[in-house]
C-alpha cells in the first residue's frame, strides 16, 4: 500500500514537472512573439509616418517638414 502511494506520488510529481516545463516553454514563446509584434508595430508606425510626410510634401511642396519627428509629442496643439 505504501509502495503504491509512493509510486503515485512520483507519477504526479513527474506530471507536475512536465506541466511546469510546458508552461515555461509557452511563456518563452509568448514573450518572443510579443517582442516580435512590438518591433513590427514600431516599424510599421515609423514607415507610416514617413509615408504621411511624403504625402504632405506632395500636396504642399512649400511646407517645411524638416522639424517633424515620429517621436515628438504635441502638447496644447
Amino acid at each position: 500500500m505504501e509502495e503504491e502511494a509512493a509510486e503515485k506520488e512520483r507519477t504526479w510529481k513527474a506530471v507536475i514537472q512536465r506541466m511546469k516545463d510546458e508552461v515555461a516553454k509557452k511563456e518563452r514563446t509568448w514573450k518572443a512573439l510579443e517582442e516580435k509584434l512590438a518591433n513590427k508595430a514600431a516599424s510599421t508606425y515609423g514607415l507610416g509616418f514617413k509615408v504621411a510626410l511624403e504625402h504632405v510634401r506632395l500636396l504642399c511642396p512649400s511646407t517645411d517638414v524638416s522639424a517633424t519627428d515620429a517621436g515628438k509629442v504635441v502638447v496644447d496643439g
